[in-house]
């Protein structure tokens, strides 16, 4: 009320001296025009002061000054003291003040190392309700200057939350090891670390982004007053769906058949067992992993083949890539063939004769099937030996001879009579 008061007092004042003014010039018309202004004007200061009063108060923002024109070889030993500003300004604007609308800073140039009081400049950057600075409280501040100093220091990266329930994450890594940290020599000396925090709390999917760096001492307490270059570093993370884990054995998956007279004698694969990852309907229902076809068509020999793993999508195998050595043993099949031999005889006397024709016996032999199929009677000897014997009738054991490799299972008849006469 005291405000409005004083306001109409002044604009009371403001009508006499303009109505004194335009007097002489009553009969003059474009005197009347300048009072008609002169009151106008009185009139909306009037109702303008009344609806919205200006104040003058001290405004409860503390406002931090920021030093300019800093020399390159020296810091500040510690931040700057804020100050606090009386102000004049219409009501309705007093309140939506903030830092933001004033600028305070404290021009430090051509300063060297020492304390010095300076004093504090403050502008507005807004006009709103006529803004108007009357006092900065205080109007000096003190401050310190030391030698500007620096050192590196390790970057490490400080992860708060987790992913969620199901989702795994990888190690933070930053593209940045290491970063300089400079400032006044005392406050330096504490820095032991600049510290990148990211938050990855319900995230599912891989993190990369700048993180600001803060400079920490041995306990992570923040160091103010230093400065870090860079000041960002980018961080990554891997964030997966979890995937679980189980050794199984691997299952050879062989095609085709071998050379006719060949069979498979033995299978093996190395390694055995592998580590399989995958989701955990998978993992619970597999027990083996098929390997990619190995082909036997036509094979004498054994077959030694390096095939992938025959993985469905999404599993993989731990430790390295899914291929496996895969060895297929193939030997000749054993099989048993007969043959009809011509029967001679050895160490006959040169008196001697056998009467007659020797007959034919039946011999049946045990061997690889290819070898067994290329035999003739001709490769097979069977004879008697009627060495030193008589003229007259003999029971002789009949003697067969087989390749090697190839055995005699059994010859009929075994023993043949053999009629010798005398010449």
């Amino acid at each position: 009320m005291g405000q409005l008061m004083k306001a109409v007092q002044e604009s009371a004042a403001f009508l006499v001296k303009a109505f004194r003014a335009a007097a002489g010039s009553v009969s003059d018309n474009s005197g009347l025009a300048v009072m008609s202004v002169v009151l106008a004007f009185a009139l909306w200061i009037l109702v303008t002061d009344a609806e919205n009063p200006t104040q003058e108060r001290v405004l409860p923002v503390d406002i931090q000054v920021q030093p300019v024109n800093l020399p390159p070889d020296v810091a500040l030993a510690r931040e700057l003291q804020t100050v606090r500003l009386r102000v004049k300004v219409a009501e309705d604007v007093f309140g939506s003040l903030t830092e933001a609308d004033f600028e305070a800073t404290m021009d430090l140039e051509g300063l060297t190392v020492g304390e010095y009081d300076l004093p504090v400049e403050v502008r507005t950057l807004t006009s709103r309700g006529g803004l108007r600075i009357e006092d900065v409280l205080p109007e000096r501040i003190n401050v310190q200057l030391a030698q500007l100093t620096g050192k590196g220091v390790p970057v490490v990266v400080e992860v708060n939350g987790q992913p969620p329930s199901g989702y795994s994450m990888s190690e933070p890594k930053a593209d940045d090891a290491e970063v300089f940290v400079t400032g006044p020599q005392e406050l330096v000396d504490q820095v032991t670390q600049a510290t990148a925090t990211i938050e990855v709390e319900g995230k599912t999917e891989e993190i990369d982004q700048a993180v600001r760096l803060t400079a920490r001492d041995g306990r992570g307490v923040l160091v103010k007053g230093v400065e870090l270059d860079p000041a960002f570093t980018q961080v990554q993370i891997e964030v997966e769906q979890q995937k679980y884990t189980r050794s199984v054995s691997v299952s050879p998956q062989l095609t085709g058949s071998p050379a006719d007279g060949y069979n498979v004698v033995g299978v093996s694969v190395n390694p055995p067992l592998v580590t399989i990852r995958g989701d955990e309907a998978f993992i619970q229902g597999t027990v083996s992993v098929p390997t990619k076809p190995v082909g036997l068509q036509g094979a004498d020999a054994d077959i030694v083949r390096t095939v992938s793993l025959d993985l469905p999508s999404g599993a993989e195998v731990t430790g390295g890539v899914p291929v496996v050595t895969v060895t297929v043993k193939i030997e000749p099949a054993r099989g048993v063939m007969q043959f009809s031999v011509p029967l001679s005889a050895t160490g006959l006397s040169d008196d001697l004769s056998i009467a007659g024709a020797l007959p034919t016996v039946t011999v049946t032999l045990l061997g690889d099937l290819p070898a067994l199929r290329e035999l003739t009677p001709n490769d097979i000897g069977a004879r008697v030996d009627v060495g030193g014997a008589d003229a007259g009738r003999h029971r002789l054991t009949v003697l067969v001879t087989a390749p090697e490799g190839i055995a005699v299972q059994s010859v009929a008849p075994a023993e043949v009579e053999v009629l010798l006469e005398k010449r």
